[in-house]
Parts: structure tokens; sequence; C-alpha cells
């Protein structure tokens, strides 16, 4: 099925209707991604694993498949209904997210989380194009800031009604599971939220598809730009900032995954005390991710053609202090707040990646972009990250309660590469947008 071009967008309330629509599914999605991150312990404990074998569960089964299908996936997004590729995307994850209840060994485990990686991949790639398709070039980035606070949201979600749920299953443990036998808690909370996965898929359907913008043809009726020619084009642009936001993800994903053993080991904080703290904090994120894009438009549309990663080196730099103590705090409350500033840094990162895609990219070619970026960003930053802390704690500081340390060194380090790559990137950024505007206005 080709793309459809030439379609006129929709309302600006009916484009908004789908960002809400997306946004709940996202939310979703984070949801069934990071409960798992609060339940370390007792699936350490049922299925006896170390820090490193769960690092495996909490990083590269999921973000592997995740990135390698995001390939294929962004291909189907420039080529099929971006509805379909939605709602059988989040059909797949909510399957495997239900299927994790079942689990009774570190292989299945492993299996289900890939499953989810799998379903999730359809999601980010066919919400970006949908986004970019319904609005105008100059909401297009203060849009796509507002879905993915879901991102932001669904972590709020995942921490405060999560730290919930886990309690509220801990009173069913040991229940039987037919044919399988004793259930335990964790086990009963992957079964509470893999099932309403598929009513949400259903909200794919609750918005007309726009038709495809920004589609450059030449004579033969073909697309004049193809993909290997765009990457040949702005190589040097392109591997800059797949190394600054892949970076960014390192931090951010190792963050999302160990924070909460973190708390736990260094302060003594059970998930029902830790979760509603965790969750303030990724509100406090979501709503930032907003006024941050409003400033980066805002610096754009006044001729700063390097705005989205110019001002991300500035918020780096601002929060340096944050992002070098943050790990050595003594007390939780100071420690919950600096994990708040770090987050500026590292909620943003896949909103101005997309925004600036979608500036540089025809329509027919962003599905695909998008796909490679989540590719490298996921294998490495949420495939790597966690496992890099976990390797570090076990086979390098040699203590669980060194934690901290192991943090420390990935969050430190992760934010300074993304820093240096961002002001090299800086002079080909306002180039190619030139060159992008000089040839729209041709």
């Amino acid at each position: 099925m080709q793309p459809q071009t030439g379609h006129k967008r929709p309302s600006i309330g009916t484009a908004y209707f789908m960002v809400g629509a997306l946004f709940a599914i996202y939310v979703l999605a984070w949801l069934d991604r990071l409960i798992i991150s609060m339940m370390v312990e007792p699936i350490k404990e049922t299925l006896e694993l170390g820090d490193f074998e769960m690092s495996l569960v909490l990083g590269p089964a999921f973000a592997i498949s995740y990135a390698i299908f995001a390939i294929p996936l962004g291909w189907a997004t420039d080529r099929m209904s971006r509805r379909l590729v939605i709602y059988i995307g989040v059909s797949i994850w909510s399957l495997a997210t239900l299927a994790c209840a079942f689990a009774q060994s570190f292989p299945m485990l492993i299996a289900c989380r890939i499953g989810v990686g799998i379903g999730e991949a359809a999601l980010l790639p066919a919400a970006y194009s949908l986004i970019a398709d319904a609005f105008p070039r100059d909401r297009v980035t203060f849009a796509t800031s507002l879905f993915q606070t879901a991102g932001k949201f669904g972590s709020a979600v995942a921490f405060g009604i999560g730290g919930i749920l886990i309690g509220f299953a801990t009173t069913f443990a040991h229940i039987d599971w037919p044919i399988l036998g004793r259930a335990e808690g964790w086990q009963i909370t992957f079964a509470m939220i893999g099932v309403p996965g598929f009513v949400f898929a259903l909200l794919a359907y609750t918005f007309p598809e726009p038709g495809r913008h920004g589609v450059r043809s030449n004579a033969a009726g073909t697309s004049a730009v193809t993909l290997p020619e765009f990457l040949r084009e702005h190589t040097g642009l392109l591997v800059m900032m797949a190394v600054a936001f892949t970076s960014l993800a390192v931090v951010g994903y190792s963050m999302t995954s160990w924070v909460p053993t973190y708390i736990d080991r260094h302060f003594h904080w059970e998930p029902q005390q830790y979760g509603p703290a965790l969750s303030l904090m990724n509100v406090f994120g979501a709503i930032s991710l907003v006024a941050l894009g409003r400033a980066v438009d805002f610096l754009f549309a006044r001729g700063m053609k390097d705005a989205h990663l110019r001002f991300y080196s500035w918020l780096i730099l601002a929060l340096s202090p944050a992002i070098v103590c943050a790990f050595f705090v003594s007390n939780v409350y100071l420690f919950l707040g600096l994990y708040a500033l770090i987050q500026l840094i590292t909620v943003p990162y896949i909103v101005y990646c997309s925004a600036l895609v979608a500036m540089l990219a025809s329509s027919e070619l962003r599905g695909r972009l998008l796909g490679i970026f989540l590719l490298i960003t996921n294998i490495v930053g949420f495939g790597a990250g966690p496992a890099i802390v976990g390797a570090l704690t076990d086979f390098v500081f040699g203590d669980e309660a060194l934690i901290g340390y192991s943090l420390a060194t990935v969050v430190v380090t992760g934010s300074a590469i993304a820093f240096v790559t961002m002001r090299l990137a800086l002079p080909r950024l306002r180039k190619s947008i030139e060159g992008m505007e000089a040839a729209q206005s041709a």
C-alpha cells in the first residue's frame, strides 16, 4: 500500500484528539516497559538471578528487539496504514506482557520481554509520522512535545500506580495458576497490566489517518531523494546526532532501570514509598518537556537554526552540578530533587531528534529515519546502558551496595559525550536547515 499524498490536513481539533489517543497508548507502553524495574528483587529471588542477569532482562532483551524491529516497522509506517501498524504493535506487546505472568525461568522471561520490545517498536515511527502530517510545520515541535510527555506520564503511572498494583498483587501472592501452579506477586502484576492493552489498541481507530505531506517526487513520480542519498548528504550531522542522542539514551535508560533498585538499597525505601515519589518526579519531567519545546520553537522562529542542539547543550552545562552530585548525596529527598533535574536532559532527546528529522527529511523517508535512530539509541541506550550499570556493579565495584557508583559513572560520562558532540554538530545543523529552507522556497 503506497502512501497517499496531497490530502488536506485534519482540523486542529481533530489533530490534537489524535495526539491524545496516541498519548494514552504511549502511557500504556511505558507502564508495560517499566513496571519490571520495580520488581527486580522479587524476580531475582524467584528465578535465582544475579544483577547482571537481571540487567539483561531490563535492557537488552527489550531494547535489542525493539531496535531491530524499528527498521522494518519504520518501512511499514512509510508504506502502510499507520493506524494498522499501531494496532498490531499494541496487541503484540500486550500479549507479551501477559505472557510474563506465566514465566517460570530466565529464558522464558527473556523471550517475553523480547515480545514486548517487538510490539512497542511499532508505535513511535508511526506516531511521529502521523503528527508530522497532521500539523503545520510551525506546530510540529509543540505537538511532538505534547505526545512525548506521555513517556514521563507513563513513567509516573508505572512508578505511582505500579507501586500500588504491586502492593495489591502481593495480597494474592502464592495463588495457583491453572496448570502452572503457584503464582508470585510479580507474576500477578504482569497479568493485571497486560490485559487492558487489548482495549487500548482500539484507540488507533478513533481518529482519521491524515494524508502524507512533504513528499518530494521527480518527473517519473518516484521519490526525488532516496534514503541512501539522504544519508550520504547528511552523514556528518546524522552521526553526531546519533552519538549525542544515544549518549543521553544511555543516561536516561540506565537511571530509569536502576534508580528504583538504588533507592531500595541505598535509602531502604519500599516500592509503596518510592513509587509515588518517582511518579511526581516524572510528572515534573513531563511538564518541563512542554516548556522546553516552547523555548526551542521560540528560538528557532527568531532565526536560531541550530536551536534544537544549541539549547540542549546549554541545558547539559547548566545542570552539570546535579549530574555530578546526584548519586553521592545522603538525603533521599535531595536525591529525588537532583534526579528530577537530570530528567531535563534525558527526557527531550527523542522529541528533538524527531523534530529535526521532520525538518530535514521528506515524508516518505521519516519512518525509516526514525527507525534508524531508534535502532541506534535503543541498542546502545536501553540495551547497553542498564547492562553496563549491572556489569560495573558486579565486576568492577563487586558490591551490590555500590550501585550508586555505577550509576554515577554512566550518567557523568554519557552527559559529557552528549555535550561535546552537540557543540561540534552546530555548524552542520545550521547549514543543513538553511539548505532545506532554500530548496523549499525555490
